[in-house]
């Protein structure tokens, strides 16, 4: 993410046989975006002929690769808004008429002839391709959509970066204001859970407010939950997440123990398992921010055990056309990325046909003896599914919650 004090950049589209002189000059190489740039917006007379706008515009009558392929999206279903993102890599989008749930993906190519892929989740297994029409892009065309596309991408995360700023200040004031701590009492989401309030606040209106920190303990965030869940408009929440830890376990000093903790995606599992384990527990929030979540806890604890208590999706792949479990997905993808273990719930058909997905959902219909066992016999199938040792410090903990 851009920060809102950085030093802007201006991307410049320079042929590569003029890259001494524009580097003599001042500009950079901007090794992820793939293209040179200039710092600061006040571009010196000997840069300013490399500015993508100043450059040679397309042979007359050639489409513009972006253009073309952006219609073949949304001829397709994809909601796209503006120029579709040409650098190579997938990128996530939503179908018209579902909202935020980005069930496609597409990715473009500006090598050689433009062509991209489109991959409909709740379609045809093999990508859609498209194909620019007549010759390949020169060189020159490509480095000023290479510099035009930068340059839009570095505007939006600037902006994106102000905008969640202000929304972090106004999260803060939101949340010193609020006086009450939510309970099962006083919350009618907890009284529904049937969990305790940790760190939770309640508003005016009977929701459950949940801040959104990072690893420094900043609010960026509000998470507000009722009957629907919503965040303050324009808030950060990539890699945000929200602490249970009442004992102040991750305080404390081990003396040679290993610290465990557990990251689940909602409020409600990361209650019940902490409750089960007596474990500092992360609430991720979503599946979409798990990864970037358990990511921001390893940074933090770099040699603890992370337990990611999985969602399990059964639903979706008996959709049709069938969608990833993404659950479980996204669970074994945080797990991979800090070397951690999967907890997975193990649903009977009948709990499945109640709509059961979550380890709440499991405590709610077996009970909180129930749940701790579920805890026990899916750590037991992980160890021997993974073929790891026995880890004493998680058992003694599942041991002292019986």
């Amino acid at each position: 993410m851009a920060e809102t004090n950085s030093i802007a950049k201006t991307y410049l589209a320079v042929p590569y046989e003029q890259r001494e002189a524009a580097k003599a000059a001042g500009a950079l190489w901007d090794k992820k975006e793939k293209a040179w740039f200039a710092k600061g917006t006040d571009i010196p007379q000997s840069l300013a002929k490399f500015l993508p706008q100043n450059q040679p515009e397309s042979e007359k009558g050639r489409e513009d690769p972006r253009e073309a392929f952006g219609q073949f999206l949304r001829e397709n279903g994809a909601d796209l808004k503006g120029l579709p993102e040409m650098d190579g890599k997938w990128h996530r989008i939503a179908l018209v008429g579902e909202g935020k749930v980005t069930n496609a993906t597409y990715r473009g190519f500006l090598d050689g002839v433009p062509n991209g892929q489109f991959k409909n989740f709740k379609g045809d297994e093999v990508p859609l391709q498209w194909t620019g029409k007549g010759e390949a892009l020169t060189l020159e065309e490509k480095q000023r959509l290479t510099a035009e596309a930068a340059q839009a991408r570095e505007v939006r995360e600037r902006e994106r970066a102000q905008d969640q700023e202000a929304t972090a200040k106004r999260s803060f004031g939101i949340w010193t204001n609020i006086k009450t701590w939510a309970t099962p009492e006083n919350c009618p989401y907890l009284a529904k859970k049937q969990v305790r309030g940790y760190g939770v606040k309640l508003a005016d209106d009977g929701r459950m407010v949940v801040p959104l920190r990072d690893d420094t303990g900043r609010i960026w965030s509000l998470q507000f939950v009722g009957d629907e869940k919503f965040y303050l408009k324009n808030g950060r929440k990539t890699g945000l997440f929200h602490t249970i830890d009442p004992d102040r376990e991750l305080e404390k000093d081990r003396k040679g123990e290993k610290l465990t903790v557990v990251i689940g995606e909602g409020y409600a599992t990361g209650a019940d398992v902490h409750k089960a384990t007596k474990l500092p527990t992360f609430v991720a929030f979503d599946s979409d921010n798990l990864v970037t979540a358990a990511k921001s806890v390893r940074e933090k604890y770099p040699s603890a055990n992370i337990l990611i208590a999985a969602d399990d999706d059964h639903h979706l792949p008996l959709q049709v056309p069938p969608l990833p479990n993404k659950g479980l997905r996204s669970a074994q993808r945080a797990a991979e990325a800090v070397g951690g273990k999967v907890l997975a719930p193990s649903f009977t058909p009948a709990e499945k046909g109640r709509g059961a997905t979550d380890w709440n959902d499991l405590k709610q219909l077996r009970g909180e003896k129930g749940l701790l066992t579920a805890l026990r016999e899916s750590f037991t199938l992980m160890q021997r599914e993974q073929k790891l040792g026995k880890d004493k410090g998680l058992e003694r903990q599942l041991e002292m919650s019986r």
